[in-house]
């Protein structure tokens, strides 16, 4: 459900993650999106997928490395499900998966920390209420 995109540019690591805009469980979409403070004011940037369902699960590193596989970014895809990703060294590679992934950021919309601080009253909600059972989601 995630694209990453990490690149060195000169004075840094530039974080882009690139997240479904909508997921079929709102208590699930929500508990991830509790964190999204922590990360935006890391400098991370967070995108959500406009144009339809988002099952991708790649990231490039430097144009170089790519990842592809099943697994999400999450603790229970780690510890919990049988999951596989191929891990890749090869620029034509990481060279196509980042330009689906320029592609896709085209159809998305960006998250900003003000328009995050400024979420509603049921999402805080719902984020509260996912918190005993996050880690299972």
């Amino acid at each position: 459900m995630t694209q990453v995109l990490t690149e060195a540019p000169r004075r840094g690591v530039r974080v882009v993650v690139l997240l479904p805009g909508a997921i079929d469980n709102n208590i699930v979409r929500q508990a991830s999106r509790s964190q999204f403070g922590t990360l935006l004011e890391a400098g991370i940037e967070i995108h959500e997928y406009q144009a339809g369902l988002l099952h991708a699960k790649t990231m490039t590193i430097d144009g170089i490395w790519a990842t592809i596989g099943s697994t999400n970014l999450d603790t229970r895809s780690f510890a919990l499900n049988e999951e596989i990703n191929a891990v890749l060294y090869n620029k034509e590679v990481a060279g196509q998966l980042e330009k689906v992934f320029a592609d896709d950021l085209t159809y998305s919309r960006k998250i900003d920390y003000a328009q995050w601080r400024s979420r509603g009253f049921f999402n805080r909600l719902l984020e509260l209420l996912s918190l005993p059972v996050r880690e299972q989601l």
